[in-house]
This record gives C-alpha cells, structure tokens and sequence, in this order.
C-alpha cells in the first residue's frame, strides 16, 4: 500500500494537528500497524465471509453488506479510540483486541419490526460480547424503546438522526479469536445512513445546509418505515382474515355435509319406524267379526260356539256355517239347451205325466175290489188324458235361474257351503 502522509491523511479526515496531537500517537507507528493489518486482511475477509453464510440463514434477512476495514480506515480508527480514550495504549500487539470493528456486517430487513426475530438469532448462533446498543431518534415512540429495553438491549438516543441495533459477536474458527462487527438496520434506515456518511461524515463536514437536509432526508426515510411496517400489518391482517374466512367457509361446508347425513339418517330412522309399526300392526289385528263375538257373552260361551262351529265347518260335519263367500269365476252357471232338445224334454215329460195317470187310475179300480166295496164310477175314463203343455223356457230363464241360485261361500277352513240366507231375487235388467 503507499503511505499517505500525516497532513494529507488530516485533511482528508477533517482533523487538525491539535487533534493528532492530543492522541500522543506516532503517525510512524500508525502506519506499522496499518501494514500489519494489511498483511491478514485476506485472513479476516475469510472470517466475514463465514459468518455472513450463517447470518444469511436466519429468518427475515433481506441482504447483507460486510467489509473489512482498509489501512487508511484502521489509522481513523485508532485516532477516534484514542480521542474517546485517552489512556489507552494502543501497538501491534493489542489493536486487534481494541478495535471491535475490524469486520463490519450490516443486516438489512425490509422492516424495522423483524429485527426482534434476527436478536434472537444472533444471541442463539454466536457469543455476544458486552451489551447490545439500540441507536434511536428522540422523535421514536416510547413503545419502540420499551420493545428494545424488554430485549435486554442499552438504548442510546442519537441527535444526528442515526439508528441501527449494535453488536459485537465473537468468532473462533481456529485458536485465535476475532471480533466482528454485526449492525441490524431497515432498507430505508440503511438508504439513510449510506447518504448521510457519503455527504458529511467522509469528509467531516458541518455544514448547516446540509445538516439540515440531512435530517429531513432521515424524516422522510423514518416515515417511509413507518408505511412500510403499516403495508406489512395491513398485508398480515388481510392474510389472516382471508385465511379466517376460508375456515369459516370450509367450516360451513362441514357443517352442512353433517346436516345432509342427519338428514339422511333421519329419513332411514323414520322409514324404519313405519316399517316396524305396520309390522306391529299386522300382528295385533284381529278380524273384527271373530273379535267382537269373543269379546261378547258371559263366561265365553259365544266364542266357545264359534270355536265349535269353526270346527264342524273343517270337519265337514253338518251345521258348519262359516261363510267365505267363492269367487264369482267359480259358480257354473246351467248349460243352455238347444230347440231341438228342448221339444223332445217336453214330450219325455208329457209321457211321464200319461204313465203316471194311468198307474193312478189302476191302483184306484183295484182297491175297492180288494177291500169288497163297490167300485166308484171314474169320469171320462175312456177319454184320453189331456195333454198338458209345459211352458217353453223363456232366452233369460237361464239368466235368471242364475241370478236366483244362492252363493256358493267357502268357509275359513277351505270348505264349499251354501249359507242360511234368503236367495237373491231375479234381476229384472233383461226382464
């Protein structure tokens, strides 16, 4: 590296030689130590290079910025320690231990609010040395300082505006031990910072002007995390009340799918329920005839003579009377005769009536003899009989002969009767 010499460094860093001088420091032996650390720079750039790989694991990192300092920051450094320090003694065997941030890490989170979840992180990966500095504004609310004191974290106000969450962390990844650097700041607060240092700080400027619009620039960078925190919470709340309605919808869908099988189940109860009373029904019926004469009469004696009439009727023993009335495709009706055989029925029956005159007349002549009275005299005996005409059945005799036969009935037990009831009167429909 080629040395800068003592005034140009001064003036670049806006220090005066009062300055330099209260520090008791050789700007010679300021440079030895800038080249010792020259000579392990790529020692310590492996170191920040690890631990940002595991910082990079945690949750709600958005990005990660590390450096490692370069000679010229390291001579500031020294000079600043010193300044704040004044009985430090500072060489080539303890600077390393001195300055704390030799390797810078800057985590970056969208918004400030996820910086409890990377606290938390980094307290459980790393050994933490000393305490955790929270940087607010005075402007910040009280319920921000109270979330940082509730962490365990020192909070310091910054007039300049600055805010970030300070640690320092320890490393060992062999036997020698490193620090290293670790600040948490939000995008915007980052934006800020990063403005804010290339302005006034590089070059140690205190310009009003620019002091002035500095912190404007840190007003607006302030109300823009504000807005982003509020888009977070509004997103988290919409998130959670979409996720609250699909469970509410999906609760319904459940409940009406359960109404449906209740429904369904009371259905089936309610089809088994009048299946099992017909059931009940058909088994408790009675015929209501056989019910009424058993229920009737003293001592039974009514349903004692149904029994017994019952059992007659199966037995075929006379005066079964249990009418069960034949079907009506059952009855023979009387074959109808034709003409022909209808003339010759007259004369067979003219013929039986002449014979059955004659054998009258025959056994009257003989009996008086028998007896020794005197015969009567007969009337017209020598006349021939009169012929008698039997009348002709009429087309609807048959009809009606029918319709007078009384109902055959069969009885309970299968048995063909004719009931004790009066016939049925000729129909006159074809009369």
């Amino acid at each position: 590296m080629s040395m800068i010499q003592q005034a140009d460094f001064l003036r670049n860093h806006n220090l005066t030689s009062a300055d330099f001088k209260a520090t008791n420091l050789n700007y010679d032996d300021l440079l030895n130590i800038s080249a010792d650390f020259e000579s392990k720079r790529a020692a310590y750039d492996e170191i920040g290079t690890g631990v940002v790989k595991i910082l990079f694991k945690f949750n709600a990192v958005h990005a990660i910025r590390y450096e490692v300092r370069n000679p010229e920051e390291l001579i500031y450094k020294l000079i600043a320690y010193k300044l704040e320090n004044p009985e430090a003694i500072l060489d080539l065997t303890n600077y390393e231990t001195l300055i704390e941030n030799l390797i810078s890490i800057r985590i970056i989170p969208l918004f400030k609010s996820d910086w409890a979840k990377i606290h938390d992180s980094i307290v459980d990966q790393f050994v933490v040395i000393g305490t955790v500095t929270a940087n607010v504004r005075a402007e910040d609310a009280e319920a921000i300082t109270k979330e940082f004191t509730a962490k365990g974290c020192t909070v310091k106000t910054q007039a300049n505006g600055y805010r970030s969450i300070d640690y320092v962390i320890k490393t060992a990844p062999s036997k020698k031990e490193y620090k290293v650097a670790v600040q948490i700041r939000s995008i915007f607060e980052e934006g800020w910072a990063e403005i804010d240092r290339s302005a006034r700080d590089e070059h140690k400027t205190d310009n009003m002007i620019l002091n002035d619009f500095s912190r404007t620039l840190d007003k607006l960078a302030s109300s823009a995390a504000e807005m982003g925190e509020f888009i977070y919470g509004l997103q988290s709340y919409l998130t959670e009340k979409d996720i609250l309605v699909q469970e509410q919808q999906a609760l319904v869908e459940e409940q009406k799918t359960l109404v449906q099988e209740q429904q369904a189940q009371l259905a089936d109860l309610r089809a088994q329920l009048a299946q099992a009373n017909l059931e009940k029904k058909e088994k408790e019926v009675i015929p209501a005839g056989k019910e009424q004469l058993l229920s009737n009469g003293s001592d039974g004696m009514i349903g004692k003579s149904i029994i017994e009439d019952l059992a007659k009727t199966a037995a075929g023993i006379d005066g079964g009377s249990v009418p069960i009335e034949t079907p009506v495709n059952k009855i023979k009706a009387p074959a109808v005769q034709s003409p022909e055989k209808k003339e010759k029925t007259v004369e067979v029956q003219i013929k039986a009536v002449e014979v059955k005159t004659e054998s009258a007349e025959i056994k009257a002549e003989e009996s008086p003899a028998s007896s020794g009275e005197k015969p009567k005299t007969v009337k017209n005996r020598t006349d021939k009989p009169k012929v008698v005409k039997l009348k002709e059945a009429h087309p609807n005799e048959g009809k009606a002969k029918l319709e007078m036969a009384p109902p055959i009935v069969e009885d309970l037990f299968g048995q063909t009767r004719i009931p004790d009831a009066p016939p049925l009167k000729p129909s006159n429909t074809n009369a």
